[in-house]
């Protein structure tokens, strides 16, 4: 049980001020035979205080604290790092994570399982980085990094409220944290890359479009793929950066090819979700576009459903704008979240296009075929063009066009290419 006797004290959580946290961390860490230290957080804590106000905020702080530390008879320190974060010094009767694990779980469900009964607009949640402490951990920095990296890989569905430090998770966040000056410098000296894959139909087999798609040229020349990059990005917010700078790329490369009396054809490129929330993002790419001379109608504004994650009604808003000012909207990777129906529902959409992995899984059984068939004919009996992304075989495509959708994007005809291999080859 956590002891207050010489400490200064939280005003809210009653826990020690994070300064005697620190003072006195490794002088009571030395008596405990398995020392496991975790940091917590609640998610989403900033929604929390805009539906139920502060004072109930510092309430749910005060309850994170008692059930963490005053209620836990392993507690032995813990404190208030800042915000809605504590630190906390456990004495575990074993040396094995997964045991501990499982214990952190159970107690981090329970904690949301009380909260949410009474509070239940916020769906709180929580997030635990873990680590047992070593006889050779001397700074106190080092091992805070350690459950920082930890808490921060807790899975985005939930399934896991706890996840214990392991090297090979520091390097990875050390590699990706390298991302973002990278990234800044490759934007300053132009080695953002537009790339484009094309789509296809099936019946005529001819280009029928393509998606924009980045890539980053190193300083040491080497190409690096999306998956490098942008989920760093986004976390970071540094994302409308990037799409900004592809969508330029690419009504440039359109005002090229219109230069050069090339006919134009439609080409889908991607908005993140923060783009919908960067003031004055949206009218700055439409100015650009407008200022460019290239008709609204060949370009497609790719959308997935974590754009509508929050303030969906603002959201839609803004895409039913985009779409009256004559730009195309598709909804990317169908079949890959669990409310991808809702969401087609309610937003002004255009095309709606089937994830690889949804593809793939309902083309192994008759029944998932059948599936298969009954969602191309309902889209297209309400308007929508359907697009099978991720095609790579000949079987594929074959049972693809079998179940009515006649266009589709994959290595089956042509992996992403650099927009001046594209053009040389597809359009010349």
């Amino acid at each position: 049980m956590i002891q207050l006797a010489g400490f200064t004290r939280d005003s809210i959580t009653g826990l020690p001020i994070f300064d005697d946290f620190q003072k006195n961390f490794f002088v009571i860490a030395e008596k405990l035979r398995y020392p496991v230290v975790v940091s917590i957080n609640i998610k989403n804590f900033k929604y929390f205080n805009q539906i139920y106000g502060f004072q109930n905020g510092d309430i749910l702080l005060k309850r994170l604290s008692e059930h963490f530390c005053y209620q836990n008879p392993d507690c032995c320190l813990g404190a208030r790092s800042h915000s809605d974060h504590l630190v906390v010094l456990l004495e575990a009767y074993t040396p094995d994570e997964l045991t501990i694990q499982e214990e952190l779980g159970i107690i981090c469900r329970e904690f949301v399982r009380v909260q949410n009964r009474e509070f239940p607009l916020a769906r709180i949640h929580i997030k635990c980085g873990a680590y047992f402490l070593k006889k050779e951990d001397k700074e106190l920095d080092a091992v805070l990094d350690r459950i920082r990296y930890a808490r921060k890989e807790v899975d985005a569905n939930y399934r896991n409220n706890v996840m214990f430090y392991t090297e090979e998770l520091e390097q990875r966040i050390l590699s990706e944290a390298r991302v973002i000056p990278m990234f800044e410098q490759a934007l300053e000296e132009n080695r953002i890359l537009l790339y484009l894959q094309p789509k296809f139909s099936i019946d005529e087999q001819k280009l029928t479009g393509a998606e924009a798609l980045a890539r980053i040229r190193d300083a040491d020349g080497t190409i690096l793929s999306p998956a490098s990059f942008v989920p760093v990005l986004e976390e970071s917010g540094l994302i409308t950066y990037l799409d900004r700078c592809i969508i330029h790329l690419l009504v440039d490369a359109m005002k090229g090819w219109m230069d050069s009396e090339i006919p134009l054809f439609t080409v889908s490129v991607n908005l993140s979700r923060l783009d919908f929330f960067e003031e004055g993002f949206l009218e700055e790419v439409v100015q650009y576009v407008y200022d460019a001379g290239v008709p609204q109608r060949y370009i497609e504004f790719e959308l997935t459903e974590t754009v509508f994650c929050e303030q969906m009604e603002e959201v839609v808003s803004q895409i039913r704008w985009l779409r009256e000012q004559g730009f195309r909207i598709s909804m990317d990777d169908f079949g890959s979240g669990y409310n991808s129906l809702d969401v087609i529902g309610l937003v002004p959409a255009d095309v709606v296009k089937f994830d690889r992995s949804f593809v793939l899984h309902s083309l192994k059984t008759e029944m998932g075929k059948e599936v298969m068939r009954n969602l191309v004919n309902m889209f297209q009996k309400i308007d929508f063009e359907v697009l099978c992304e991720g095609v790579e075989t000949k079987d594929e495509e074959q049972l693809v066009y079998e179940c009515g959708c006649n266009q589709i994007q994959g290595y089956l005809h042509d992996k992403p290419l650099d927009v001046k291999v594209f053009t040389e080859k597809y359009l010349k």
